[in-house]
């Protein structure tokens, strides 16, 4: 099973920004960032993480990670 990382810690650290400045620059809530901020999500809001993308200015590789078990592709 596959699951997407987002990587909102990692790059408000490049930025110098917290989740709460995140969350005010992007109209999203605390407590999205902070779901997508701490783990590994099997499903995510498009909207919520188009609007973190775009507040970013960031490409989708940058923000997201795929993980999972690669075996079922075998």
């Amino acid at each position: 099973m596959y699951q997407v990382k987002v990587r909102v810690r990692e790059i408000c650290q490049e930025r110098n920004w917290s989740i709460n400045e995140l969350c005010r620059r992007s109209g999203v809530s605390y407590t999205t960032v902070r779901r997508y901020a701490s783990q590994s999500m099997a499903k995510i809001d498009m909207d919520a993480i188009c609007r973190i993308k775009q507040t970013f200015g960031c490409s989708w590789e940058e923000l997201l990670e795929l993980q999972g078990d690669d075996s079922f592709d075998e």
